[in-house]
C-alpha cells in the first residue's frame, strides 16, 4: 500500500465480537485514498487481535498492535498514535458502524488546512426494546447533538468524546496525547480536549461524519456503576487541577450560582442537587444500600408509570450520587448493590 491519507486507530478490549462490522464498514468507504486501519488489542482474553486480522479491507488488513495486560483506552489510543503513519488519524471506537462518506468527510475537512481537530455525528443504533432509560439516553444524546451544532467550528472541550474523532497527529502530540495513567473508566478524552485547547488546537463538529453507536449501555445499573468509576478518575484529575475550567468541570466544588430566574427549572434542580450531594451525610445516607434501593424502587415504580421528566431528573441523582461517591469518598467504602 502507498503512503495512507488517513490512519484509522482503534482502541479495543475484548472486542473480537464487535470489530468485524466496525471494521467492515470501514472498507465500504470511498475515501480517495488509501486507508491505514491500526487496532489495538488492550489486554484481550476473546482473540481481538485474530478477528482483526481476518478482516479484508480494499488497502490490506489491518495492524495490530497488542498490549498484554489491559492499561486503557488512553495508553491503547497512544499506542495507536505511535504506530499510525498518516498525517491525519482518526480514532473510532470498536463499536461504530461508519455510514457513507463518513472518512471523506474527515479527510476533506483536514485538508483544508485548519490544524483543528474534529468529531464525527454518532447517532445511537435502533433497538426493539423501549424503555424509560432507553429515552433517557436518547434524549441526552439529543442534547449533546444540539450543543455540539450550535458550536460548530468550536466546540469546548467539554464535548470531546473521542469515539468518533480526528486530527492530526502532529496535533495531538503537541498536546501530549492521551493521558495514560488513566486506566479507569471516563474522562481521557475530555482532558484531552482541554489539553488540546490549551495548545491551541480547536475542535469542530462534522455532522455529516456520521457513525451509529451499537453496543451503548442500555443498563441502567451497569450505568449508574461506571459512574462511580468515572467518578474515581475525577479524584485523580480534581488533584492535578485545583482550580479552572477543568476543576469546574469536574464539579466537584458545587456550582457558584444556580441560575435561579435565568436557567430552565430543570438545570436548576440540578445544580441543587449537586450542592446537596457534595453534603457528606446526605450523600452517604442516599448512597447507602439501604438509601439506594429506595431511590431505585422510587425510580422504577415512576417508570413503570410513565413518568419520564421525573424519572429522567431521578437518573441524574442516582447518577451523581455514584459520581460523587468516587470522587469524594474513600475507595474503600461500599455503597448499594
Amino acid at each position: 500500500m502507498s503512503a495512507p491519507g488517513l490512519s484509522v486507530v482503534i482502541p479495543s478490549r475484548d472486542g473480537a465480537a464487535r470489530l468485524p462490522e466496525t471494521l467492515a464498514s470501514i472498507g465500504r468507504q470511498e475515501v480517495g485514498c488509501p486507508v491505514e486501519v491500526v487496532v489495538v488489542d488492550d489486554g484481550s482474553s476473546d482473540g481481538t487481535g485474530e478477528a482483526a486480522r481476518r478482516a479484508s479491507l480494499p488497502w490490506g488488513p489491518p495492524a495490530v498492535e497488542r498490549h498484554e495486560t489491559a492499561r486503557g483506552r488512553g495508553a491503547a489510543c497512544n499506542t495507536g498514535l505511535a504506530a499510525a503513519a498518516a498525517d491525519v488519524v482518526v480514532i473510532l471506537d470498536d463499536d461504530m458502524t461508519l455510514e457513507p462518506g463518513a472518512l471523506k468527510t474527515h479527510r476533506a475537512f483536514h485538508e483544508r488546512g485548519s490544524g483543528s481537530a474534529a468529531l464525527g455525528r454518532i447517532v445511537l443504533a435502533p433497538r426493539n426494546e423501549d424503555s424509560c432509560f432507553l429515552r433517557f439516553l436518547t434524549r441526552e444524546q439529543a442534547f449533546r447533538e444540539a450543543a455540539l451544532a450550535e458550536r460548530g467550528d468550536d466546540v469546548p472541550f467539554s464535548l470531546c468524546l473521542t469515539g468518533h474523532f480526528s486530527a492530526p497527529r502532529s496535533a495531538v502530540a503537541a498536546a501530549g496525547g492521551f493521558d495514560a495513567t488513566i486506566s479507569r473508566y471516563g474522562f481521557e478524552d475530555i482532558e484531552l480536549g482541554y489539553r488540546l485547547g490549551f495548545a491551541g488546537t480547536r475542535i469542530a463538529y462534522l455532522p455529516d461524519a456520521v457513525s451509529t453507536h451499537r453496543a451503548f449501555m442500555t443498563d441502567l445499573d451497569r450505568y449508574l456503576a461506571r459512574q462511580r468509576e468515572a467518578g474515581l478518575v475525577a479524584r485523580q484529575l480534581a488533584a492535578r487541577y485545583p482550580e479552572g475550567p477543568f476543576r469546574e468541570y469536574l464539579r466537584v466544588d458545587g456550582p457558584a450560582r444556580l441560575g435561579i430566574g435565568k436557567s430552565p427549572a430543570g438545570l436548576v434542580g440540578l445544580k441543587l442537587a449537586n450542592r446537596m450531594l457534595l453534603v457528606r451525610p446526605l450523600r452517604r445516607l442516599l448512597g447507602s444500600r439501604a438509601g439506594f434501593t429506595v431511590l431505585r424502587r422510587l425510580l422504577r415504580a415512576g417508570e413503570s408509570a410513565r413518568l419520564d421528566r421525573l424519572v429522567h431528573f431521578g437518573y441524574h441523582v442516582a447518577r451523581d450520587i455514584r459520581y460523587f461517591q468516587g470522587c469524594l469518598d474513600d475507595p474503600a467504602e461500599g455503597g448499594a448493590a
